[in-house]
């Protein structure tokens, strides 16, 4: 009876419950050789490619739309310094349209020696990786099993363009190199010179999902692109924003009370602004430091903020994501 209750248990947690409103966010970390629980119901309840991860090739694609990085930076006459920033879960918020949004990346438009190129948005599919082969190469793929090839398409991207042109290309991120095998196609787009856990000054590891904290690698970024003595590609792919966005990211006072009317029933929502806020505060401390100076930064969202807890889930733009391009002076 025990072994059947224990069986009829687990069934109903992973496909059954709802967990939509409850926080989960302090409760289950990240962490350990399998994850958190949280992270295994995850996965089998909402990654539909989970049982054919293994199979099921990629088969790249064109993105008819474009990705953000090729329309921001004129690829036949590059600036000599770029810092691209593939941000976790950076959306547009819904509810507030027209007073939230302008505030999260507020903090880096309000230096005196940032020049604001352009901002706004463009579409985007949900994915993390998805989101990195639509910006660095303007494509699209069937799978996630990037690693399965073939790669002949990986010709275009940016980065490949960009080391023909003589420029030092550095990539940095947060989790393993393993994740989605990073480690296998990243160099196939040009990323060789690839950091990852726990190849970073500081590896404290935050809690939203298992990696070292954006607010510490930011700063190996920084002094990777002020030792960069001639032309310089860094591409930063961040990872503190990710689902669940946990309370114990967010450091000191929260900018967007979550008390308040417009985040009822929308605390996951709430959560997502808040790091992104520190995100946009981090960035820009590190700026006002001396980091990134005749430096074009370009910041796009990989894909709109998964809600899958909250009572409301249309608290982001579904098919869109924003961008800002700022240039260091």
């Amino acid at each position: 009876m025990i072994w059947s209750l224990g069986l009829l248990y687990l069934i109903f947690a992973v496909f059954f419950f709802d967990y939509r409103g409850v926080n989960l966010s302090n409760r289950y970390q990240t962490t350990g050789w399998w994850g958190s629980y949280y992270e295994t119901i995850q996965n089998l309840k909402f990654n539909h490619e989970f049982f054919w991860r293994g199979t099921v090739k990629p088969e790249f694609y064109d993105w008819p739309h474009g990705g953000v990085l090729q329309k921001q930076i004129d690829m036949q006459n590059p600036p000599k310094k770029i810092l691209f920033i593939l941000n976790e879960s950076w959306g547009t918020f819904i509810p507030e349209h027209g007073a939230v949004n302008p505030s999260v990346d507020a903090p880096l438009i309000n230096i005196p020696n940032v020049q604001l190129i352009a901002q706004g948005e463009n579409p985007a599919l949900h994915s993390t990786i998805m989101g990195e082969l639509r910006e660095l190469c303007d494509l699209k793929a069937k799978s996630s099993n990037f690693i399965l090839g073939p790669f002949d398409k990986f010709k275009q991207c940016v980065p490949i363009h960009l080391q023909k042109e003589g420029y030092l290309v550095q990539a940095f991120h947060g989790s393993y190199s393993k994740m989605y095998d990073r480690k296998d196609w990243y160099p196939h787009m040009g990323l060789q010179n690839a950091h990852f856990f726990p190849q970073f000054s500081n590896i404290k590891q935050c809690h939203s999902f298992p990696g070292a904290c954006d607010y510490n690698i930011v700063h190996d970024v920084s002094a990777a692109n002020k030792a960069a003595q001639d032309k310089s590609f860094i591409y930063w792919l961040t990872l503190d924003t990710h689902h669940p966005y946990s309370e114990k990211d967010i450091l000191g006072n929260y900018t967007y009370d979550c008390k308040q009317p417009i985040f009822d029933g929308r605390q996951e929502a709430c959560r997502n602004l808040n790091l992104q806020h520190q995100f946009f505060t981090v960035l820009a401390n590190e700026i006002k430091a001396g980091g990134f100076k005749d430096t074009d930064i370009v910041i796009v969202g990989d894909h709109s903020p998964p809600i899958i807890l909250d009572k409301y889930k249309d608290s982001f733009k579904e098919d869109s994501v924003p961008f800002i391009h700022v240039r260091v002076h």
